[in-house]
């Protein structure tokens, strides 16, 4: 799973990154971006095909929920296309997570050990996900799941799940193309892409923030 990611980019970085229209909220950087919280994300208008920077809510609640209680913040490659809490959403709302890192948890000796995840070019990640709109007496709240798939190589001694990253020149495709399209990238990224190191296990409490959380720790 990724319960937990950084993305220390301004809004103008993300939306000249991206390539989103001029109207976008503010972002204040977070290195500790936890579940509950809104975070930056990137969707495609379905019929201009624009790309829009909108804040919304991480844990996805369907539009047919009667209530907030599920929130699911992951969603899992393999059956995104057909569980019926995210199929319609992965059909025509997927949409781009902008991170700088994100951190998975390994046990050690009777703890968890966080680490993060960055690209080894030091270039934002674009972690895939899909965003929903739910109405609830007049109105309306946007959230968003994060993709996931199996990790593989030296990534899956630490965890045996990751975020599905998209490489830029198919973000045009995960936007906006049929589902059956976006489906061929709902895979782990080249073993030369990401890196990995342990970091503070104050990135455990969500209030803890700083870029001082992205520096590696040794391991006793």
């Amino acid at each position: 799973m990724c319960g937990r990611y950084a993305n220390a980019l301004t809004t103008s970085l993300m939306q000249d990154i991206f390539q989103t229209q001029p109207r976008a909220p503010d972002w204040l950087p977070s290195w500790n971006v936890a579940p509950g919280q809104p975070a930056p994300v990137i969707w495609a208008d379905s019929k201009s095909g624009r790309r829009h920077l909108d804040l919304m809510l991480w844990g996805l609640v369907p539009h047919w929920a009667k209530n907030m209680e599920r929130r699911p913040i992951n969603a899992r490659a393999e059956t995104v296309a057909t569980n019926g809490m995210f199929w319609a959403a992965f059909r025509a709302r997927r949409c781009l997570i902008p991170a700088t890192a994100y951190y998975e948890w390994q046990r050690i000796k009777g703890h968890k050990q966080p680490y993060a995840f960055a690209r080894q070019d030091r270039q934002p990640l674009a972690l895939a996900g899909i965003w929903e709109n739910w109405e609830h007496e007049g109105d309306v709240l946007h959230s968003f799941a994060i993709v996931t798939t199996q990790a593989k190589g030296d990534i899956a001694t630490i965890h045996d799940r990751m975020p599905v990253c998209i490489e830029a020149d198919k973000w045009e495709d995960w936007l906006t193309a049929p589902r059956d399209v976006a489906a061929n990238f709902l895979h782990a990224p080249r073993q030369e892409v990401l890196e990995f190191w342990p970091v503070s296990a104050r990135v455990n409490t969500p209030q803890s923030n700083g870029e001082d959380l992205l520096e590696r720790i040794g391991l006793s």
